[in-house]
């Protein structure tokens, strides 16, 4: 008996406490509740409802970091920048460890909403604290590519490359996207001196790349370096094969049309079946006025693989001429081609050139 008096003494003396540690228990139970509620709301794009769930249940949360951090994205969902840093720094205050974190997911809000330079200030920072964080350095390239900071994106290309969370094939594309973007800076600024210059800092391996030789020699042509142009591409042809600097070498004549046009039909040989070859030769007879031969190849072209420059080039052909309807027929045959369209209109009579030696 006397121990049961003393087991209710005890419970009563200490019920205030256990009272609360139960109330303290459900709060943080009914948190939990919430956070996972908040989460799920997030993630269905309800933001205002998951903001308030989210933020009112992180005082009591043994996790307030994560409320805090999904309030933040829900502001954020809703263009409200004074809320959003309003939450990453009750998150800070909370939990100052997880700095980085926080941080990092501010910068990855102000990148969704296209403000670069201002994410650029808070990732700088982070890249020196680790440096080869996958995450960062995704974000890194993000703005710079953005904000055209061509330059800084190449030097952050190996060590997004080291982190094996990007996938290559989007890394090549993003390396090849930055030198383009330098060799047209280049010729802008500083001419066919400033471009040849920068076109020698490339690799070996990059100045063999058919996008890169292609965007370069376009650049030559521009800048009336079509010597040069007709030279790299012709090495570069006979080095590998490639249909787009193929197709790219027919659509300039030099001062030696003759040497280009006999260097194609060396090419012939061997690629008979080549579309661009057959469509670039027929470019380049058309230049030099050889409407007979022309039209043959062109013909040739259109039968291996129809293209918009091949029915253009035919168009161009028959209104030299004189023949306006087979001219309105190919460029008719152009838009069905775009429009997707598999067989050409009909309304149109052709006359189809046949006696070339009149020509």
């Amino acid at each position: 008996l006397l121990q049961g008096l003393i087991h209710l003494l005890l419970r009563f003396i200490h019920s205030p406490r256990d009272l609360k540690q139960w109330s303290q228990r459900q709060r943080v139970k009914r948190s939990q509740k919430q956070l996972t509620l908040g989460l799920i709301t997030l993630a269905e794009g309800e933001w205002k409802k998951a903001e308030l769930l989210l933020s009112k249940s992180a005082e009591h949360s043994e996790t307030p970091l994560m409320h805090y951090l999904g309030a933040a994205n829900a502001a954020q969902k809703q263009n409200s920048d004074e809320r959003r840093d309003h939450y990453l720094q009750q998150a800070h205050q909370e939990v100052p460890k997880a700095d980085f974190v926080i941080r990092l997911t501010q910068a990855e809000q102000l990148v969704s909403q296209q403000q670069f330079s201002e994410a650029l200030e808070i990732l700088n920072p982070l890249r020196e604290e680790r440096s080869n964080h996958p995450k960062l350095l995704q974000l890194l390239a993000q703005s710079l590519s953005a904000l055209q900071q061509w330059k800084a994106l190449l030097q952050l290309i190996p060590r997004l490359r080291k982190t094996e969370e990007v996938d290559l094939d989007e890394l090549n594309q993003l390396e090849l996207l930055a030198e383009n973007h330098l060799l047209t800076q280049s010729a802008d600024k500083g001419g066919k001196g400033a471009l040849q210059k920068q076109w020698k800092l490339l690799s070996r391996r990059q100045r063999h790349q058919p996008e890169l030789v292609y965007h370069y020699a376009t650049l030559l042509i521009r800048a009336g370096e079509k010597e040069s142009a007709e030279t790299l591409l012709r090495k570069e042809i006979q080095h590998q094969w490639s249909e787009q600097l193929v197709t790219l070498y027919g659509s300039f004549s030099t001062d030696t049309p003759d040497q280009q046009i006999h260097i194609a039909e060396k090419w012939l040989e061997q690629h008979a079946d080549s579309a661009a070859l057959q469509l670039t030769l027929g470019r380049l007879l058309m230049q030099e006025q050889v409407w007979g031969a022309a039209q043959q190849h062109l013909e040739r072209s259109l039968k291996i693989h129809p293209s918009s420059a091949v029915y253009q080039a035919l168009a161009q052909l028959m209104k030299q001429n004189q023949d306006l309807a087979a001219a309105l027929h190919y460029y008719e045959a152009e838009v069905a081609l775009l429009r997707g369209k598999t067989e050409p209109p009909h309304s149109t009579a052709i006359s189809v050139v046949t006696d070339y030696d009149s020509l």
